[in-house]
């Protein structure tokens, strides 16, 4: 053996010594010296070489399946997953708003209803509408009234006339005569088709037709044929029933909402596929400071007159509206803590908590946790709880809640 190799030999062998903890022993030839050394060289690079192929072992079998340490985390076969009825949908970002439903009652817009009143004293000697809700046009005949009052001031216009014709010269004082007793009829509720008749015949009558002011419905007819009437007594409540109001109650903190220009849309159990559009009616008395609850009215369009007074509505105010992240509300788990599931790759799941914000019927927003695109469990996740629960054992907490 070439002299220059001992020195790495004898390193090898002092190396070898301290590993198997055996004593030095002077070996009294050479052959017998390099016997030995190789022997330990050989089981040196046998146990390197066992070393460094289970080494890679370990990592091809990682990288075919990679071992997921998440406690979070639950692995299912493709039969669970048919058998829990496992569904998925993508979380989306969609424009959503926070709706607030009121329940409510039409009544008349108070701002629309006429009180007809007598404008002469006398005797009803006819009512010509006598129902409520019927309908009633401007010009329409309402009653008739026997007044002896009126006959007077209608004589006193003849009589008028009659000075006008024989007094020519007096004509300026006659005509301001035949002017007033005209002006006195109209005030107290004759036409000028009226009066203009009167005129042309002549004949005076204490029996006088009166006709409605206004076009409306019936809404309370408050005498009888026969009953005595003084001036301003009140005969019929004419509404007008194109434009309704919708009473609700409202918590005095939420009135705010109204100002914010918000889309109120209204339905009716009776038009189930009909939605009406109304506006906010800002005329309601102050609010008091200690005041929980107030009223609030809408006013809502009734062109066709199919709704009417009484009816319940169901009042949604649309508010807030935004592009966020929406999930459906089947997703969600609630518990100690609010999650969701989330479908990571092949069988694998993820129960991942989040945080909610607005919500409607439907679907809710995600504030965080989630991001657009990503897989999410919308059926079945009872199995992937179960799963769960015996991944991380019996006291696990926040799985004890419901679905939303």
């Amino acid at each position: 053996m070439p002299m220059k190799q001992l020195p790495r030999m004898l390193v090898t062998w002092r190396t070898a010594n301290q590993l198997l903890n055996i004593k030095p022993v002077i070996m009294k030839n050479e052959i017998c010296f390099i016997a030995l050394i190789t022997t330990l060289l050989i089981v040196a690079s046998c146990t390197g070489k066992k070393s460094s192929d289970t080494k890679q072992q370990h990592s091809g079998h990682n990288a075919d399946q990679p071992v997921k340490n998440d406690i979070d985390m639950v692995t299912i076969t493709k039969r669970d997953e048919q058998y829990a009825n496992i569904t998925i949908d993508t979380v989306k970002v969609k424009t959503m708003a926070e709706y607030t439903t009121l329940l409510g009652t039409t009544s008349f817009d108070e701002r629309k209803i006429t009180v007809v009143t007598s404008r002469i004293r006398g005797r009803l000697d006819k009512l010509f509408v006598r129902n409520p809700q019927e309908m009633v046009s401007t010009g329409q005949p309402l009653y008739a009234i026997y007044s002896e009052e009126l006959l007077s001031y209608e004589n006193e216009l003849l009589n008028a006339l009659q000075q006008q014709a024989q007094f020519s010269n007096m004509k300026q004082v006659i005509d301001q005569l035949v002017e007033g007793a005209r002006k006195k009829l109209l005030l107290w509720g004759l036409t000028a088709g009226q009066i203009g008749q009167l005129e042309k015949t002549g004949e005076a009558s204490p029996l006088v037709t009166f006709y409605s002011p206004v076009s409306g419905t019936l809404v309370e007819l408050t005498v009888g044929e026969g009953q005595y009437v003084e001036i301003g007594t009140p005969l019929f409540r004419m509404a007008d029933l194109s434009q309704l109001w919708i009473e609700a109650q409202m918590y005095t903190s939420e009135l705010r909402w109204l100002y914010e220009k918000p889309v109120i849309a209204v339905e009716f159990d009776a038009y189930p596929n009909e939605i009406f559009s109304a506006v906010p009616v800002f005329d309601n008395p102050s609010v008091e400071a200690d005041q929980k609850i107030s009223l609030v009215r809408f006013l809502i369009t009734n062109r066709s007159h199919q709704l009417k007074p009484g009816m319940m509505a169901y009042v949604n105010i649309k508010r807030n509206e935004k592009k966020t992240i929406v999930i459906p509300k089947s997703s969600i788990l609630v518990g100690n803590m609010i999650t969701a599931w989330i479908k990571t790759g092949d069988g694998m799941y993820e129960n991942r908590m989040i945080e909610l914000g607005i919500q409607n019927k439907k679907e809710v927003e995600v504030i965080s946790g989630l991001k657009e695109g990503e897989l999410i469990v919308t059926n079945g996740a009872y199995l992937l709880n179960s799963a769960l629960v015996l991944k991380k054992g019996a006291g696990m907490p926040g799985m004890e809640g419901m679905k939303m």
